[in-house]
């Protein structure tokens, strides 16, 4: 749905980005209503995360990324404009009208799926509640012995052993079919008239939210004798299952107040923590974990600790995950827990205490990956093996102190000495920068897709305008009927020098150039250069604009010169030719750089 520029306007004047972006990660001071912060985005140590009160901005200078406080939702949620849009208003008690499927199909269907899912949610948990109806589900959980304070905080659900309940009652509050089938929902009969059916049925269920609280997909155990015992909703145009963590949108403020998350696997081993106390888990749904969750987990904590299940699936899962969550710039312990126990038992036998005991004793994702791999440290081959596959890992740790202490850790576990290790190491390192061009193809695209980094005269020049009316009436006198070429320095003066605009504060938004956009945000970032250097800059960059768009001009004129010359048109070329002096005249005045 497209909204208005002047809605937009009033969203993002009704909100402060210092407050949206603190809300999801720690900043602090940094000068006059500038903050800092520990990039989201990338894996540095030093803070390069800028944000701008007084221009409502943000700039990453490690990543590039920058904007307003929509385009920091979007980066940061992965939400669309809308999505982002609606929940700044939302936040700001604005009203927003509802997208239509002829404004745009597309976010008129998100947004169905999004209001189907919490209706759906609904339609579970209060079938749960039922006493005749629920009664299964109820009794499911008297089973797990979930406190029911655990159950309504996740809206737990039932979903009844019948075979349209949920679709009757979509169809009843007028969902369209279109709707109804891309939720995953229903499935669609073989035969006859090919009418739909519910996909969950006689299971208990459990709302799948995205970061935003939004619920995007569901899980179902089964509470009779299906084979399949544990079903999830399919992939959906909101749901993405590598890109999403049961319980995050839950434990998020936990994770940042422990400074660390605790990776699950299942849906009861994370209810079992938090119904125990233990509120800084995150599942993965019985998936594999992909680099995106990881890089979720990234944007809360610097730490995880991986606890899987004892079992050789879970051991195999737990040393893939170790790799995953140490390149996303994590720092990784890990442990599984004894007799083959998951989570959800081995609170329940042993209590939580013993839990948070081994929690906090778990060993460094090195110590654990040797004692896991224990069949092959046998043989000469097999500890190779094993220190080349830790080298992969180590070589991801970016504090160097802690990668050296990793290195004696496998030499010791290995039976290898020291330097040997260390050797063999940055012989590893050295291959992996050597591969062949095919191989990094991939990653010199990336390369070549991030924004180059902002020139600095460019960026005090524009701090300087953006503090000074003065400054900027000076510069827009200077430019005044010229053409300004097609650059991010130009695109930005365009809209900062425009005398109509009193607010500063939707440049972000207005500019459509990616690279214009990081210009801007990266300019606001940082605090003018004092006067006397303000000055210099301006004449310098203001003169260099000129020249350029003076030289260009002059060239297109030549070029019409030798066109009228051809044709000889006379009167025509009289006129170009006194057009070329005048700029040429102008040019002149223009003292050399």
């Amino acid at each position: 749905m497209k909204y208005p520029r002047e809605t937009i306007a009033q969203v993002l004047s009704a909100v402060d980005i210092v407050d949206i972006i603190g809300a999801r990660i720690s900043l602090k001071p940094s000068g006059t209503d500038r903050y800092k912060a520990l990039s989201p985005f990338t894996n540095e140590k030093t803070p390069s995360f800028m944000v701008s009160r007084d221009r409502q901005t943000f700039h990453c200078f490690s990543s590039g990324r920058g904007g307003d406080a929509i385009a920091f939702l979007m980066e940061f949620e992965g939400l669309t404009f809308s999505e982002a849009l609606r929940k700044l208003a939302d936040g700001a008690g604005i009203r927003l009208g509802n997208p239509t499927e002829q404004d745009d199909r597309e976010e008129y269907l998100r947004a169905q799926l999004l209001e189907l899912g919490k209706f759906t949610a609904d339609f579970y948990r209060r079938a749960l509640l039922d006493g005749h109806l629920g009664a299964p589900g109820r009794a499911y959980l008297e089973r797990r012995a979930l406190r029911p304070e655990t159950v309504a905080r996740f809206g737990l659900g039932y979903a009844q052993d019948q075979w349209t309940g949920l679709y009757d009652a979509a169809v009843r509050r007028q969902f369209k079919e279109n709707v109804l089938e891309a939720s995953g929902l229903f499935r669609r009969g073989e035969r006859g008239d090919r009418g739909m059916y519910d996909f969950f049925r006689h299971r208990l269920i459990f709302p799948i939210k995205d970061v935003s609280g939004n619920v995007v997909a569901f899980g179902g155990r089964d509470l009779g004798d299906s084979p399949a015992k544990y079903i999830n909703s399919p992939e959906t145009q909101v749901y993405k299952k590598g890109r999403v963590l049961y319980g995050l949108h839950e434990s998020r403020d936990a994770m940042r107040r422990e400074k660390s998350a605790i990776l699950v696997e299942g849906y009861f081993d994370l209810l079992r923590c938090f119904d125990s106390g233990v509120e800084n888990v995150v599942a993965t749904c019985g998936t594999a974990l992909t680099e995106q969750q990881a890089a979720l987990i990234r944007r809360y904590v610097p730490e995880v600790v991986l606890v899987f299940d004892g079992d050789a699936a879970g051991v195999k899962a737990a040393l893939r995950g170790s790799g995953i969550l140490t390149a996303a710039g994590l720092r990784v312990r890990a442990l599984t827990l004894p007799d083959n126990k998951d989570p959800d038992d081995y609170v329940r036998d042993a209590g939580v205490d013993a839990f948070r005991g081994l929690l906090r004793d778990a060993p460094d994702f090195v110590s654990f990956y040797v004692a896991m791999s224990h069949e092959r440290t046998g043989t000469v081959e097999g500890r190779t093996e094993i220190a080349r596959e830790l080298f992969q890992m180590v070589r991801h740790v970016d504090d160097r102190l802690r990668a050296e202490e990793y290195l004696k850790i496998i030499a010791r576990a290995l039976g290898i000495q020291e330097w040997s290790c260390k050797r063999e190491f940055e012989r590893a390192q050295k291959e992996e920068h050597e591969r062949p061009a095919a191989v990094t193809q991939t990653a010199a695209a990336t390369a070549q897709a991030a924004p180059a980094a902002p020139h600095r005269d460019e960026l005090e020049f524009l701090a300087a305008l953006a503090s000074g009316t003065a400054l900027r009436a000076r510069v827009a006198e200077e430019l005044d009927g010229l053409e300004l070429p097609e650059t991010p320095l130009a695109a930005v003066l365009a809209l900062l020098l425009d005398p109509s605009r009193s607010d500063l504060t939707l440049i972000a938004h207005d500019l459509e150039d990616p690279a214009a956009r990081t210009l801007w945000c990266a300019a606001a970032a940082q605090d003018a250069p004092e006067p006397e250097r303000a000055a210099d800059l301006a004449t310098r960059i203001t003169n260099t604009l000129k020249r350029r768009i003076l030289k260009d001009e002059a060239a297109r004129l030549q070029e019409e010169i030798r066109r009228a010359a051809r044709d000889q048109d006379s009167p025509a070329l009289n006129d170009l030719l006194r057009k070329c002096n005048v700029v040429r005249e102008r040019l002149d005045k223009i003292p050399a750089a």
